[in-house]
C-alpha cells in the first residue's frame, strides 16, 4: 500500500500561486494532504473563485508572519522568530502526522526543516522551472497554461504595468516604466499604473493604488494584457487567463517564468527594455 503524501506550502506567495494553479488541473489531487501557513489563506481566498477546480488545503498557523518562513530567507536565517517557526512546524508534524511522505516546495535549505522535524522532507522543485517540477509531481499537462489567446495588436487595448515587487532588484523602476510607456503610446494602448498601497511620485500617467488580493485580482481581471516584475500578478495573470510580459534583472534566473511566457516569448530583461521596443 503507497503510504499517504503531504505537500507543505511555507514560501512566497508567488510560489503558492504556482502551487495553487498546477494542483487546480491535477486529477490526483484528493489523494494527498495539502498543508499551508495561515499567512496565505487570504491569497486563497481571493483566488479560489477563479481556479478551475477546487484545491482542498488546511491552513495552519506556524508563526509565519512575513512572506515566507524565514528559514528560507538570507536576512531572517538567525533570526530568533525562525526557530518559533520551525518549531511550530515540528510540533504540527510530530503531534498531526504519522508515516506520511512529506513534501516541500524547494530543495534550498530544506535541510533546517529536516533537521528540526526529524523528518526527510522530499522537495517538488530541485533545479528544473518551478511550473514543469510542479506539473510533473502533479501529473498535469503545461498545455492548457501555454494556451491562453493573445493577440499583439495592443491598438485600444488596456494595459496594465504594476511595477512593484517584493524584492527590490525585481522592481520596474521609473526610467523603464516611462520607456515602456512611450512604447505603448506609439501602440495606441491604453495604459494604467498599479502600485501597492502608495503610488510612485516620480511617474505620470494613469494610477492606481491596490490595497489587497482581491483588488489586484480585479485590476488584472479587468485588463487585456499584464506587464509586470517577475513577481506574484504574472503567476496570478496566469491563472487568470491573461497575456502577460514579465521583466526581469538579467542575472536572476528563468525558473519561475509562467508557461505562457516562455510560449509566447513574452519575457525581457530589464536591459532588454532599455535597448529596444518590447512589442514591435
Amino acid at each position: 500500500m503507497t503510504k499517504p503524501s503531504c505537500l507543505f506550502l511555507l514560501r512566497a506567495y508567488g510560489d503558492f500561486t504556482i502551487a495553487l494553479s498546477i494542483a487546480a488541473h491535477s486529477p490526483n489531487k484528493e489523494q494527498f494532504l495539502v498543508v499551508a501557513s495561515k499567512h496565505l489563506e487570504p491569497l486563497y481566498t481571493a483566488l479560489a473563485p477563479h481556479l478551475s477546480a477546487f484545491v482542498p488545503i488546511r491552513f495552519i498557523d506556524f508563526g509565519i508572519d512575513g512572506q515566507l518562513m524565514r528559514c528560507f530567507t538570507n536576512k531572517f536565517i538567525l533570526h530568533p522568530h525562525t526557530f518559533r517557526e520551525l518549531s511550530s512546524l515540528r510540533r504540527f508534524v510530530q503531534e498531526q502526522l504519522k508515516d506520511e511522505t512529506l513534501y516541500l516546495e524547494q530543495q534550498k535549505r530544506i535541510f533546517f526543516p529536516r533537521i528540526f522535524c526529524g523528518k526527510h522532507f522530499k522537495p517538488i522543485v530541485t533545479n528544473a522551472p518551478v511550473y514543469k517540477s510542479y506539473a510533473r509531481f502533479l501529473s498535469v499537462s503545461l498545455t492548457e497554461f501555454e494556451n491562453i489567446p493573445f493577440d499583439r495588436n495592443l491598438q485600444g487595448k488596456k494595459v496594465l504595468i504594476l511595477p512593484d515587487s517584493r524584492q527590490p532588484n525585481k522592481i520596474v523602476n521609473t526610467i523603464l516604466v516611462k520607456k515602456l510607456q512611450d512604447q505603448l503610446d506609439t501602440q495606441k494602448a491604453e495604459v494604467i499604473l498599479a502600485f501597492f498601497q502608495k503610488a510612485e511620485v516620480s511617474i505620470t500617467g494613469n494610477k492606481i493604488v491596490y490595497n489587497n488580493f482581491q483588488e489586484l485580482i480585479n485590476l488584472i481581471n479587468n485588463t487585456d494584457l499584464l506587464i509586470g516584475g517577475d513577481s506574484l500578478p504574472v503567476h496570478i495573470a496566469q491563472i487568470l487567463y491573461k497575456p502577460h510580459y514579465i521583466l526581469y534583472p538579467a542575472s536572476k534566473t528563468r525558473n519561475f517564468f509562467t508557461p505562457f511566457s516562455v510560449k509566447n516569448n513574452t519575457y525581457f530583461s530589464f536591459d532588454e527594455i532599455k535597448t529596444r521596443d518590447i512589442f514591435s
